[in-house]
């Protein structure tokens, strides 16, 4: 069957204007970038005016005067529990700093020497105290002065991300800049954080980080942020250490979670670094396996 001009024409301009009303398909870091930035207060208030209906309905099911004392013994519990927890986390925070100050302040464990030294029982007696005190040997990447990491990262779903970050502290004081770079098909979305970090040490091999700060995130637009971590190191063997990095971003309402899970073999004065990463927003998730190395004084 043959086709006139003006068929033809007309066929090409209704294929043109088909084409052009599908809905292009967003790739992962732009659906990631959209989640991040979108507000949930809407969806919060839907589901408490939904609660609060609920609640008034089954408000009629139960007596006025048993709710009242469930209430009344509830609250106490809660406010009890919470004026401890409060307490003994203030004071953990207080405890964990100052030992992190007490490992900078030491290079060597120390050693008691109230006993002669031919004696068996003090040289026992030295070895348990030299365990528990607080130091630090140069390098140690549980309470670093400076390390410098860099990841490289692929999801296997034509995502691809490389991390760039350099930490350095003294004492309980830290500051720290991170960049991942995540790379779709000529897409790129691009994650910094400023953080100030507050370290805490709860012993020799295990320090546990609270860090606050700015964030941007660079994509399809640029967004300004604020950003909390909570990252963590474990060394459950001289030369092995496992380190937990968690990060939550705030970004114009919406939210954006980072969990990244690593072993970490350590030589001196440098690492090599395999882990788990993920960024989630919404609906939304990129993850996959990394490998790193990183440098540590």
């Amino acid at each position: 069957m043959e086709y006139g001009p003006s068929m033809r024409t007309l066929l090409i301009v209704t294929l043109c204007l088909y084409f052009n009303i599908l809905p292009a398909q967003a790739g992962q870091l732009d659906n990631l970038e959209t989640e991040a930035t979108k507000s949930s207060s809407k969806s919060k208030s839907k589901s408490r005016s939904s609660s609060s209906s609920s609640s008034s309905n089954n408000s009629t099911s139960f007596s006025d005067e048993l709710e009242a004392e469930i209430a009344a013994g509830i609250a106490e519990v809660i406010v009890v529990a919470t004026v401890k927890i409060i307490g003994y986390s203030a004071l953990a925070v207080v405890a964990g700093g100052a030992a992190s100050n007490e490992r900078y302040i030491r290079s060597h464990p120390e050693v008691s020497d109230n006993n002669a030294p031919d004696d068996k029982s003090s040289e026992k007696n030295n070895t348990n105290d030299s365990s528990k005190s607080f130091f630090r040997t140069q390098g140690d990447p549980i309470l670093p002065m400076l390390r410098i990491s860099a990841h490289w990262l692929d999801s296997g779903n034509d995502v691809s991300a490389q991390l760039n970050r350099i930490e350095a502290g003294y004492s309980f004081f830290g500051i720290s800049y991170s960049q991942n770079t995540l790379k779709e098909d000529g897409d790129q979305l691009k994650l910094s954080n400023t953080l100030i970090h507050y370290r805490m040490t709860f012993a020799n091999d295990f320090s546990w980080d609270l860090a606050y700060g700015r964030g941007k995130m660079n994509g399809n637009q640029e967004h300004d942020g604020s950003v909390f971590a909570m990252p963590m190191r474990f060394r459950f063997n001289p030369d092995w250490h496992f380190e937990y990095y968690p990060v939550w971003s705030s970004y114009k309402g919406g939210s954006l979670a980072e969990h990244q899970f690593s072993f970490n073999y350590h030589y001196k004065y440098i690492g090599a670094t395999l882990g788990y990463k993920t960024w989630s927003a919404g609906d939304t998730s990129i993850d996959g396996l990394f490998t790193g190395l990183y440098l540590s004084f």
